[in-house]
Formats: structure tokens, sequence, C-alpha cells
């Protein structure tokens, strides 16, 4: 494992994310922004995150079905989506569950596998390799504050080099670990989100975006989520 990471943006978004990107590595969030908000659920059982495949959304993606699919070797998983299909282009970005905090919060724990069977990766408006990252969000969020997403940068993962082996990583919900969306550490605005926090998942993107996508040039693999564990 790493060190422990829309269809095609409008031309100017994708400049002030570049341009945030030089300026501070940012994990700029969403390219072209969402296209409608945050689904209106609540978690199964507060404290806990679901690991039924019916309360993960993926989300702000193309190509891909709302929800991944129960697997009997994990708890579930998705296909990531060819780069080119017959209604634009797949790409994977969020993906992301409803929680809600009963008891201070100390770590993430996600346990995964990449079924790889000769795949390419491309990364949209970014470089590769293509990554995934942990991440939370706040409830409520609007998708356009500094604050209201954070990701563990230390959690990145590249795609295809690790694949096809299960792997563990724990990540402390420590304030120099995290930063938000223009890749800025702060440890009063990361302790106020934790404290409003209303979502837990992985976004997928490349070296300097963690949310802006990916897909396969060639190849197939598939995401493979075994545990996802908050405490």
């Amino acid at each position: 494992m790493h060190a422990s990471n829309l269809s095609k943006p409008p031309i100017l978004v994708v400049a002030v994310c570049t341009l945030i990107a030089i300026m501070s590595s940012a994990a700029c969030g969403l390219v072209g922004g969402p296209k409608s908000p945050l689904p209106n659920v609540e978690p199964s059982v507060p404290g806990e995150i679901s690991l039924q495949p019916q309360d993960w959304y993926i989300l702000w993606s193309g190509g891909m079905p709302l929800h991944p699919s129960f697997d009997p070797a994990g708890v579930w998983s998705f296909a990531f989506p060819p780069e080119f299909i017959p209604t634009g282009y797949g790409h994977v970005n969020y993906v992301q569950t409803p929680f809600e905090a009963s008891a201070p919060l100390h770590s993430v724990t996600i346990t995964f596998e990449v079924k790889d069977d000769d795949a390419q990766w491309t990364a949209f408006s970014d470089k590769t390799p293509a990554t995934f990252r942990l991440f939370f969000e706040q409830k409520n969020d609007d998708l356009s504050s500094a604050d209201g997403r954070w990701w563990a940068q230390s959690s990145e993962y590249d795609l295809g080099s690790n694949d096809n082996q299960v792997l563990t990583e724990t990540i402390p919900l420590t304030s120099n670990l995290w930063t938000n969306v223009y890749g800025q550490h702060d440890n009063t605005a990361f302790l106020a989100a934790l404290k409003n926090v209303g979502w837990f998942g992985l976004t997928f993107g490349g070296q300097d975006f963690a949310g802006h996508g990916n897909a396969l040039i060639s190849g197939s693999a598939t995401f493979l989520l075994i545990n996802y564990e908050v405490d």
C-alpha cells in the first residue's frame, strides 16, 4: 500500500483547481461541481458505519450505479468503468455512506482489495497513477465550503501498486493527517467538521486532486470493500 489517496469538467473549473493545486497541492473536490444536493438520508445505526451496499452511494460519477453490489468475498464491490461509454465518459468519483457520531471519534480503518486484470487507469484532469483516499464530509455540506470535506492524504493508494491482495490501513482522526478542500491543515476547522460529520467514505482521483475521478483505459478491475470502521 502506498504510504498512508463527471463528464469532462468545464475549462474554467479545471483552471481554478489546477491553480489551487500548484499553490497548495490541494485535494480539490468535485470537478465541475455537483449536479444535485447530497442525498437526504440518515445512517442505519448512529455511531456505526453500515456495511450494507444499499447504504453506500456512488456520487458525481458516470456510467456507475447509485450503489455498489453485495459481494460475498467481502461486503460490497463495484467494477471500475471504462473511460468511454455509450453515453459519454465513465468515471468513479465519490463513494460514501451517511454517519452520525455517538461518541468521540479516534480513527478510520479500511480493509479492501483491488482486483486487477491487466488494468490501466486514467485520472481525469490530473496526473497518474490514479488513486483513492479516505475522506469525511460534514452534514449538509454545500460542496463549496473549504472545510466541508476532509481527506487523509496519508491514506493515498495508487491503483495498480499493490493490487490483488487484501490490505488494511488505520488512519488516526487527528488534524495533522487530514486536509480540507484546498489542501490545508487547520486544527480548529478540522475539529469543528468532525463534530458535525455526516458522511464517511473514499474518493477517487489522481496525484493532485482527490475527487476528480478515474476510469479504465484498458483491462478490468474491481474494488472490493471488506471492512470500513470508524471508532
